[in-house]
């Protein structure tokens, strides 16, 4: 079967939303139900930075945009302030991609996982703003966990997308 080039950004889109709906399954419902760990992995800044380095500005900011809107409805937060940072991350990524540093594996781990340490920042005010709680508490029981585990498991993300990067920019001969 051939596909046409109009057809081609429809198929993207729906093979990115599909491999994303996935991922958060994966780690918001799969992952806790095993008991593997306590600490929900954060994969939606490596799918974010994988989007800016491979498709650009477009894909990274709309998956950004709706995939965090989703993600604060599951987990409860914030509502506008992490999704104002998925947004902006995406943004600075593919900026940093196109104009500073050049398209790599280093790069975008670099990327991925000073976006985990920033995420992990944000998400210290919460849980510090209610009394009785410690900040060490919360980094050293919460932070550090979750940043260890989303940063395992990000690693596995960029060999899939360069995968589904290959596969679905195929042009018609």
């Amino acid at each position: 079967m051939r596909l046409t080039i109009r057809e081609q950004p429809v198929i993207k889109s729906t093979v990115y939303a599909v491999i994303c709906l996935i991922l958060m399954l994966f780690s918001y419902s799969f992952l806790p139900a095993t008991r593997f760990t306590d600490h929900l992995p954060n994969l939606l800044i490596a799918v974010i930075s994988s989007l800016a380095l491979f498709e650009g500005v477009v894909y990274s900011c709309f998956f950004a945009l709706f995939f965090s809107v989703l993600e604060t409805l599951i987990l409860g937060t914030n509502t506008l302030l992490f999704p104002l940072f998925y947004v902006v991350f995406a943004m600075l990524c593919t900026w940093l991609f196109e104009n500073v540093f050049v398209k790599n594996f280093f790069s975008w781990f670099c990327y991925t996982m000073g976006g985990l340490a920033i995420h992990g920042l944000i998400s210290l005010f919460a849980p510090v703003s209610n009394w009785g709680i410690s900040l060490s508490d919360v980094f050293f029981y919460t932070t550090v966990g979750t940043f260890t585990v989303s940063a395992c498991l990000s690693i596995l993300i960029y060999p899939l997308f360069k995968l589904l990067k290959r596969k679905t920019d195929r042009t018609q001969k």
